[in-house]
């Protein structure tokens, strides 16, 4: 992993280094030169057009990974920038930039403070997803040496994008010390007019494209408690579908009961009848109603089964697992009284996670060969009820 002193991920209103300029969970105003950029370039693009966030508000980090797939490479990407951000590496979100011509293993992280984000989303309409204003600037072509800034300037704000890929909001003010500190990298002013002071070529009548490839990119949208009731919905509607077939057994059984009883009434009417025919005087006496009782049919019992409180102590011990899977695949082995699931998840981590909390709750919880791949991880789950 790349090293550096920790970079703050701002979630609150209390820094004053983004007072004058962004304040968390607030939008950039419509009139901002990116914005602007954004409504020209992303309009009518198959992500729809974002909600901006500002640069103050993100850690954007080139850090090094070990070679693992797509997926894995989210939990190595968190792990990579823990010690990199000012806050727990439980209320950011990191996602994975486009870094075209990155040496092997090299990416961008990109971190916001989850709470910014989803203040973002929520303020913006419908459907729109959050992406970093940074990535509407093309990154510059590095130097032979050093690095390369592109800078555009807005009123006293300066967003830049460096060679490497990340970038930064400053002040304008600052500009120069920050130049001067990060080693004087090759300037190109792409907005405004720089400070005289600032030795730039000025690209600012036509400033490049953006990079398709970083218009693409886009936060995650933040999962609510809705989100998470939905990935259980196909569950909900398999256990409502069995919970009516077995209303039904039940209630065929129930009348069969009562047919039967009325059945047994009308036979011994006329057992008695036909007795009195041969025997004047006699009556059925209680022994021989026992056996007359006895060879009347009987209604089967219904048997009560165990799956549907195996079911939805399985189902609440998911639920609170949390989002990180997903259910392809629902058996029941009635005679050991299991549940044979195939589940889903984005990582082998996930789906451990699954069944540790499952073996925590107290089933008993076996599972087969786990099948991981770049589509993700699935593996095959049987479980059985805590003391079967």
């Amino acid at each position: 992993m790349a090293s550096g002193p920790p970079v703050a991920v701002h979630a609150d209103h209390a820094n004053p280094t983004t007072a004058p300029f962004v304040r968390p969970g607030q939008p950039l105003p419509g009139d901002n030169a990116l914005a602007l950029r954004a409504k020209q370039f992303c309009t009518g693009h198959r992500k729809g057009l974002p909600v901006l966030v500002a640069s103050e508000l993100i850690a954007a980090l080139v850090v090094d990974l070990p070679a693992a797939s797509a997926r894995q490479r989210d939990a190595l990407l968190a792990y990579a920038v823990e010690d990199r951000v000012a806050q727990p590496i439980e209320v950011v979100a990191v996602a994975q930039g486009m870094l075209s011509g990155a040496a092997p293993g090299q990416v961008l992280a990109l971190v916001v403070a989850r709470p910014t984000l989803a203040a973002l989303v929520a303020a913006a309409p419908p459907g729109c997803a959050a992406m970093p204003e940074m990535l509407l600037i093309r990154r510059p072509a590095p130097p032979a040496t050093g690095m390369a800034w592109a800078v555009w300037r807005d009123g006293m704000r300066a967003v830049v994008r460096a060679s490497d890929g990340t970038g930064f909001a400053v002040s304008v003010d600052m500009l120069h010390a920050v130049w001067l500190r990060s080693g004087k990298p090759v300037l190109t002013s792409l907005g405004a007019a720089l400070p005289t002071n600032l030795p730039a070529v000025d690209l600012s009548g036509a400033p490049p494209d953006p990079d398709p490839a970083d218009l693409n990119f886009r936060f995650p949208v933040p999962r609510s408690p809705a989100d998470r009731v939905a990935e259980l919905r196909p569950l909900i509607r398999v256990a409502g579908i069995v919970l009516a077939g077995w209303t039904a057994v039940l209630g065929l059984a129930l009348a069969d009961t009562i047919a039967l009883g009325r059945i047994a009434v009308t036979q011994r009417d006329q057992a008695q009848v036909a007795l009195s025919g041969i025997l004047p005087g006699f009556s059925l006496t209680d022994d021989v109603e026992q056996v007359l009782s006895r060879l009347a049919p009987t209604a089967a019992q219904p048997r009560q089964s165990a799956f549907l409180p195996l079911l939805a102590g399985v189902s609440a011990a998911m639920a609170e697992a949390g989002p990180g899977f997903s259910l392809r695949k629902l058996g029941w082995a009635e005679a050991d009284n299991q549940l044979i699931l195939t589940l889903q998840a984005a990582a082998l981590a996930d789906l451990q996670i699954i069944e540790r909390h499952l073996a925590d709750t107290g089933f008993s919880v076996s599972s087969g060969a786990a099948i991981a791949g770049d589509g993700g991880a699935e593996v095959d789950v049987i479980i059985t009820g805590p003391g079967e």
